[in-house]
């Protein structure tokens, strides 16, 4: 949790710094803006010809904007199929397992990369956000065995297991801007493919032993073990969201000799990501033994879902007159 706050903190410090800039800037200049310019936000390009439609513009607006962003992912995975490594071999015997998932979205990963977009209308643009992702969920994995004839005869292992997966993201996506101006909503749609970096799980596992007619913990130990052969080394999925953005500065050029620095966008939004394949690798399910026979744990088939909350800033690169 420390480093997520770190991550967002450190946005907002360079993001209202560059703004703070541009307007110091440009109130420094002295220079007035040219008539036919006031202010230039994405999709407004500044004041409109009176003799255009609703649906035109005049005016150098930003075309093509790249900054950061960050922000936290609430995952959940959905599990389509189960699977256990443990199978009574006595009929006499009773065998009993139950996997719990945490809470659906009660996982707090991060996030953090770049975010670029390029407006292809006025009211749509293009976005495409390279960064570093990271998901965390966890289970609880319950076995007891009993005899029938010996109630208090019995065994009962309960494991504790969280996993964190990394990924290369590169989401790309559709925005249409629900009205033009500094403050705009919009919604977007659009997919992601990712490349998994690293993946670890941690078991915490307690074995308690009444085979003998009493209560013996046998034992209660904690392992954390890299489990990059167990998942995929790819995901992909669907998007889709809402946000909110806010344009501050003008276009240089509506500045007759002016030292702005240009228009800078805060961006603050939610998507929700749905994965379309199982993440698992089916065929190294049962590699791990220290995991299968030490703590008699396997991976289900999991597909994952996820809330993103983000904010970020954006630069202008170039300016195009609509």
């Amino acid at each position: 949790m420390t480093n997520v706050k770190t991550i967002l903190f450190s946005l907002l410090l360079i993001c209202f710094t560059t703004a703070a800039m541009a307007q110091f800037a440009s109130k420094k200049d002295g220079k007035k803006p040219r008539k036919e310019g006031s202010k230039f936000s994405l999709f407004n390009g500044g004041n409109k010809n009176k003799s255009n439609t609703k649906t035109e513009f005049k005016g150098d607006a930003p075309q093509w904007q790249l900054g950061i962003k960050g922000g936290v992912n609430l995952s959940h995975v959905e599990a389509t199929k189960s699977y256990t490594v443990v199978t009574p071999l006595d009929l006499s015997s009773n065998l009993t397992n139950a996997k719990t998932y945490d809470k659906a979205y009660s996982n707090i990963g991060n996030h953090v990369g770049l975010t670029g977009a390029v407006a292809l209308s006025p009211n749509i643009s293009l976005g495409f956000e390279p960064g570093y992702t990271t998901y965390k969920f966890g289970y609880e994995n319950t076995y007891e065995w009993s005899q029938f004839e010996d109630v208090q005869s019995y065994v009962h292992v309960a494991n504790d297991v969280d996993h964190v997966i990394s990924y290369l993201d590169f989401p790309l996506s559709l925005k249409y801007h629900l009205k033009t101006g500094p403050l705009k909503p919009y919604l977007q749609i659009g997919g992601y493919y990712g490349f998994r970096t690293n993946a670890d799980k941690t078991i915490n596992t307690t074995i308690e032993d009444g085979a003998g007619g009493g209560l013996d913990e046998l034992s209660s130990t904690t392992q954390r073990t890299g489990v990059d052969e167990l998942f995929l080394r790819s995901s992909a999925g669907i998007l889709g969201g809402a946000g909110l953005s806010l344009d501050v500065g003008s276009s240089p050029s509506s500045m007759s000799g002016g030292t702005d620095l240009g228009t800078v966008r805060f961006v603050l939004g939610v998507n929700y990501r749905y994965g379309l394949h199982n993440i698992v690798d089916v065929k190294t399910r049962y590699n791990d033994t220290h995991i299968t026979s030490g703590s008699y744990d396997v991976t289900d088939d999991l597909e994952l879902r996820n809330i993103e909350i983000y904010l970020g800033c954006q630069f202008t690169l170039k300016y195009k007159s609509y």
